[in-house]
């Protein structure tokens, strides 16, 4: 080993003088201690069961800076000795020796040496308290998973978002003359309008009747709110039965009372998250909505702080500011994790930031006003779906952690080159990544946002006293679908269900045109309306500082920029796109590629989305599987060892499929015509949509070999993604 280049510092534990060691330069040749002393300010906890190393590789592949040795011949020198203590100790209780440079920390790691030479040590930088969280979660054999609020785990509602929606689909309904959807838009309409109706006795009286029985509300404490206050109580009416909570998130201000839906299966997911009282995630929430509203969210969710503790709710509640790309550094900025050990639950992808993506589970929209059955309409529920693809993230993690990662740290010896050591595990290798083009279901247009305006809440508890309050003076123009399916949730794709497509050619702004001259839209759903002083969480020095702590470049990756714009509109008319298959080709073959294309088409024509619902496979070969809808029928069925190749299959079967059966009704239409010249065909009948025995026998089969069981099931089967969207 070379020995040009390094100097001595003397090594000191708090006042005492351990020795002199000579400082060897490894990772990064510039690397020195300040003035030339090695000023150990404390001495790292134990660890139970990883070694120091294989923690500090984990958190910081390329953490190792120099190394340390004596230069004295005699190793059993009385000089040595305190040195040769401090080597044994750490070595022996697997400990590290830290050394505090700024917001950074040194870790003096005590390693074995093939020669004999003790004591020698590996040096190796990170950012302040991040090694403490990481050892305490990778004894404890623990991950982190951040979930987003709004149309994941709930769906929230005030009585003007529920007027706005009740506005908006009676316009819609008005100018449908298809009844199919117009029953479909009338069974949501209805919906929206008994929920409204809980919503405003429990809003004036503090009680409800429900199917006759009368419940009052419970005074509920409040562990802790936005400015820290403690023992704030709220009114609260809980119906578990329904997954419905009634809240006020001012307790003063009756306007800001909110009718919340806990999606689905939310106890599975939370019960698996503390089984047995052992955590086997820590848990953080990162979500776009105003901050009072998003602590009152999670504690209904959570109402025994089981998750998250009181003390640790400020931190670990992180809201973004609207338009602004979420990212796991922001939520780890107290350094309590590591962005390698977390995974994500959210309905949208590309809210985060790129790097992020990886490690994000997308879940498909909770819709339960547009499509009540879609949480039903699977053999497994989303939650569940989520709750197993974490369950088989942790158990590979810490697989891959335990049987590899850990023995090949242990063969590594002093004198080796820190350029060879071994790639720690990573939760993105556990997780399917999302295709960027993917589009859950098929469909980017969902007709409008069932959240409420976050902006209001914000507005309502700035109010001072809401009884000057004019409702009427103040109420907002309709919602009305934004152009971006990123910056509104109004475009938030949705699970397929049995709801045909209900808004096909409706113009929903040239009805709100001509109801309310003059107005200007807004932009809507909690994720996306806050008041214009809310501020980012952290600044751009401070995450700078963190990025370079993670050893990840900083300037390039520090822009929080605008989400791109770059949706399809809501409310372009679909009968104004006239390319039909022609366009694509004279062929009567067409291409994999163009087959989603060709289908897309002939929905926009018949006025009906198609839909790509995922199901899931027990071909061992071919992971993914998809089933075609278009008006809510099923037309087709594809499996592919990708999501795009199953996309594409079935795309592709849809087209035969739809050409045997538009083929069979011209040659019986022909017939029939021929028998009598003056028959027509049943009002309402499309020729070519209906469903068949082979088809309903095979969607019986997919059901029967959808049955979720660990021996069936693939450890990575559980990411492909039943549906959602980004």
């Amino acid at each position: 080993m070379s020995r040009l280049g390094f100097n001595k510092s003397v090594v000191y534990h708090g006042e005492t003088c351990l020795g002199e060691l000579d400082v060897i330069p490894a990772g990064d040749k510039n690397f020195q201690f300040p003035n030339n002393e090695i000023r150990i300010h404390h001495i790292s906890q134990i660890s139970e069961r990883c070694s120091p190393l294989s923690v500090l590789l984990t958190i910081s592949p390329s953490s190792v800076r120099c190394k340390l040795e004596s230069s004295s011949s005699s190793s059993s020198s009385p000089v040595m000795q305190p040195l040769l203590d401090l080597h044994a100790a750490c070595f022996y209780e697997l400990k590290t020796a830290v050394v505090l440079i700024g917001d950074e920390e040194v870790h003096l790691v005590a390693m074995p040496s093939k020669l004999k030479r003790f004591p020698c040590f590996w040096c190796c930088l990170v950012p302040a308290r991040l090694y403490d969280s990481c050892l305490w979660m990778l004894n404890m054999r623990c991950l982190s998973i951040v979930f987003d609020l709004d149309e994941t785990l709930i769906v929230a509602n005030t009585m003007k978002s529920f007027e706005d929606r009740i506005e908006v689909l009676t316009g819609w309904i008005g100018q449908e003359s298809d009844p199919i959807r117009v029953s479909g838009m009338t069974s949501e309409l209805k919906r929206y309008v008994e929920d409204r109706a809980l919503l405003k006795h429990y809003s004036e009286n503090d009680a409800i009747t429900d199917n006759g029985q009368t419940y009052d509300v419970k005074m509920e404490e409040v562990p802790i709110n936005a400015a820290g206050d403690e023992h704030v109580i709220r009114p609260v009416i809980r119906l578990p039965e329904k997954n419905i909570v009634l809240t006020r998130i001012n307790p003063e201000i009756r306007d800001t009372s909110v009718l919340v839906r806990l999606r689905p299966a939310w106890e599975d997911l939370r019960s698996y998250l503390i089984a047995k009282g052992r955590k086997r995630f820590e848990v953080f929430i990162c979500t776009m909505a105003e901050r009072d509203y998003a602590l009152e969210m999670w504690r209904l969710l959570d109402p025994g702080c089981h998750l998250i503790a009181p003390k640790q709710l400020l931190n670990r509640v992180v809201c973004v500011k609207s338009g602004a790309r979420k990212s796991l550094l922001n939520v780890f900025q107290d350094r309590n994790c590591h962005p390698r050990m977390a995974m994500v639950i959210d309905d949208r992808l590309k809210v985060w930031e790129e790097k992020d993506q990886p490690r994000v589970h997308v879940v498909p929209a909770f819709t339960p006003y547009y499509a009540p059955q879609a949480e039903t309409a699977n053999a497994v529920p989303v939650l569940c779906v989520a709750r197993n693809v974490a369950c088989n993230v942790r158990g590979g993690f810490f697989k891959e952690f335990d049987e590899t990662y850990l023995r090949r740290v242990s063969e590594h010896f002093y004198e080796d080159e820190v350029l060879n050591l071994p790639s720690a595990p990573d939760v993105c290798s556990y997780l399917m990544p999302e295709d960027a083009s993917f589009v859950p279901n098929g469909t980017t247009n969902v007709p409008m946002a069932e959240g409420m305006n976050a902006s209001e809440v914000a507005h309502r508890l700035n109010q001072q006293d809401a009884r000057n309050v004019d409702l009427k003076s103040e109420r907002s123009q309709p919602i009305v679908p934004s152009v971006s399916i990123y910056g509104s949730s109004s475009f938030r794709s949705m699970i397929a269900s049995e709801k045909p497509s209900l808004l096909g050619p409706i113009q929903a702004t040239d009805i709100l045109n001509k109801q309310r001259p003059g107005y200007l839209p807004l932009s809507h759903g909690t994720a996306s309306s806050f008041s214009a002083g809310f501020q980012p969480l952290v600044s751009e020095a401070k995450t700078e500082e963190v990025f370079r702590g993670y050893g990840l470049p900083g300037k390039n990756l520090l822009q929080v920029g605008q989400l791109p714009d770059v949706g399809v509109a809501h409310n372009q008319p679909y009968l104004n796109s006239k390319r039909g298959s022609a366009d694509s080709g004279n062929s009567n073959m067409l291409q994999p590629s163009l087959s989603i294309g060709v289908l897309q088409e002939i929905g926009q024509i018949c006025g009906s989305k198609v839909e790509y619902r995922s199901v899931l496979s027990s071909n061992r070969e071919y992971q993914f599987s998809y089933e075609v809808l278009l008006t809510g029928e099923k037309v087709g069925f594809g499996m592919g060892k990708t999501r795009k190749d199953a996309q594409q299959k079935a795309a592709e079967n849809a087209l035969r499929s739809l050409a045997d059966k538009y083929v069979s009704y011209l040659i019986s239409r022909s017939e029939t015509v021929t028998k009598d010249h003056d028959n027509q065909p049943a009002e309402g009948e499309n020729g070519f949509l209906w469903e068949t025995d082979s088809d309903e026998s095979e969607a019986d089969e997919m059901r029967h070999s959808s049955s979720l069981t660990s021996q069936q099931v693939q450890k990575r089967v559980d990411s492909s993604r039943i549906g959602g969207k980004s």
